[in-house]
């Protein structure tokens, strides 16, 4: 009895507990993959645009978009610019003044060695005189021949004869102080010295212009490239700001997403409002290197940005020794140091005494008529000596010991200049030679900030990361893109001034029409 009862309740319970026991579960369906493209009511509240393809990218590094000038400005080429600036700069105005007053002063100088003519005429109510006075410096042997004629008449004179015919020419020739070319045309070489000095000046300010006018330019054009990178970073960070605003909503992204994308997106507009104030800012210098005034509407055409070269295309000891040879300061100075010994030498010639060899021919006679003065005229030849000597000569003496130290001076101002020269073509061609690798470095700086961004964006779509990546990808990019515009713009300026540096700028052949 006792079992069944065991028996039954064991069978009632066992009933029960199938009643009551839960079914496993079904397994799950495993949650659907994310897809490419964003939920329904996040993709038209404004995803981050789809960035570009891996070939994309790469041709976005290499190459940056042509941004032209403002729409219906009157443009110029760099050459056109060039040629407008060597024709109306102010600074080369000038120099060309100095130029022409220059040659006027050795026009001057060389008239000392022209036939100077002095007519003579005086009238009073004693006498009445007609005379000339003639003067030849001749050259190399620092002579001079003089002559000088006169007719009196003395009407009122007591004697019978009131005409008086008068004739004297003299020669002189210095034997000590005076004598030889480096006294003769010390002042004629000295003027010719200005000119070429002030002609060499005006082709060195030249160069200068061109090379400030290619930077002007080429200024305008980066900040133009470096407007329109920021305006496309703005662009793709408004984009991200939507998208970030349009997850908060349905909260798939916190406020801090917000937040981040917002500042992002301000300071975008921070960069545009930069790069438009240094854009007015190089369009007013460049008007400025035309002579023109700073409102006016010209501007610098729409141009590619420069590609570097492989190399400087020639060894650096050629390039220093080429502008040892044709630099034209190197020129300047070294006929400086023959200036100097010039004067050096003529200031020693003046410590000599002057010591003078004259040959003096007179004709003197009176008469009652001008024919009867001249026929009983009486002829004298006189050949004599003049000498003189200053008892202190502290002047001479003076200049001659400063212009020996002037000679020291120059020679040391020669090598001096010579470094220089050598240390500016060292200079520019690492600069050139520094860019043309930074260029290779930021161009490959670029695709790969590209490719970063595109894969920040492509994880933020997908829901794998936040817009953090995005925003710090996007920074990337904008720094990359910046700094290879002004890497470029600045390797063409470089190589002008490389070949200012090395002496085979030409300014007429490189900016030619």
């Amino acid at each position: 009895m006792t079992r069944a009862c065991l028996a039954v309740l064991a069978f009632c319970c066992a009933g029960a507990s199938s009643q009551t026991r839960p079914q496993p579960p079904t397994p799950a369906e495993p949650p659907p993959r994310a897809q490419s493209r964003p939920a329904a009511g996040i993709e038209n509240a404004g995803e981050p645009a789809e960035p570009p393809s891996d070939a994309e990218a790469a041709t976005t590094a290499a190459t940056e978009k042509l941004v032209g000038p403002t729409p219906g400005a009157p443009t110029l080429s760099l050459a056109a610019a060039v040629r407008q600036a060597l024709e109306r700069s102010y600074g080369l105005l000038d120099s060309r003044d100095a130029v022409a007053g220059a040659r006027w002063q050795e026009k001057a100088a060389f008239a000392a060695f022209l036939p100077r003519v002095n007519p003579l005429y005086q009238h009073s109510d004693l006498s009445t005189v007609w005379g000339v006075d003639l003067s030849q410096s001749l050259p190399w042997s620092g002579a001079t021949l003089s002559a000088n004629g006169q007719y009196t008449n003395q009407p009122q004179a007591p004697t019978p004869y009131a005409k008086t015919a008068a004739l004297q020419l003299l020669l002189t020739q210095p034997l000590l102080r005076g004598f030889g070319p480096n006294a003769t045309f010390f002042d004629l070489r000295n003027a010719r010295r200005a000119r070429q000095g002030q002609e060499r000046g005006l082709a060195l300010l030249r160069q200068r212009t061109a090379i400030d006018v290619a930077r002007a330019f080429y200024d305008v054009i980066a900040f133009r490239q470096l407007l329109e990178v920021a305006r496309q970073s703005l662009a793709r960070t408004e984009a991200l700001l939507r998208s970030s605003n349009a997850r908060l909503e349905v909260g798939m992204a916190s406020k801090l997403d917000v937040f981040r994308a917002e500042l992002q997106a301000s300071q975008a507009r921070e960069a545009m409002v930069r790069s438009e104030t240094s854009l007015a800012t190089a369009l007013e210098r460049f008007r400025g290197t035309l002579a023109l005034p700073p409102d006016d509407p010209v501007e610098p055409e729409a141009a590619p940005l420069p590609s570097p070269d492989a190399s400087l295309g020639e060894p650096l000891q050629a390039l220093v020794r080429r502008a040892l040879e044709t630099r034209l300061e190197l020129h300047e100075v070294r006929d400086q140091v023959d200036d100097a010994r010039r004067a050096a030498s003529l200031a020693k010639q003046n410590l000599l005494p002057e010591l003078d060899l004259n040959l003096a021919v007179t004709r003197y006679g009176v008469g009652g008529s001008w024919g009867d003065a001249w026929s009983a005229s009486d002829h004298r030849v006189q050949f004599y000596l003049s000498a003189s000597y200053p008892i202190q000569p502290y002047a001479q003496r003076a200049a001659s010991a400063v212009a020996e130290i002037q000679v020291g001076g120059r020679e040391r101002s020669v090598r001096q200049r010579e470094i220089e020269v050598e240390q500016e073509v060292r200079q520019a061609a690492r600069e050139l030679e520094q860019i043309r690798k930074s260029v290779e470095l930021q161009q490959k700086a670029v695709e790969v900030a590209a490719q970063q961004r595109r894969l920040a964006v492509l994880r933020y779509q997908r829901g794998l990361g936040s817009n953090f990546d995005v925003v710090d990808a996007e920074g990337s990019l904008v720094t990359a893109r910046s700094a290879l515009v002004q890497l470029l713009t600045s390797w063409a300026v470089a190589r002008l001034e490389l070949e200012r540096a090395s002496g085979v700028l030409d300014v007429d052949a490189e900016f030619a029409p």
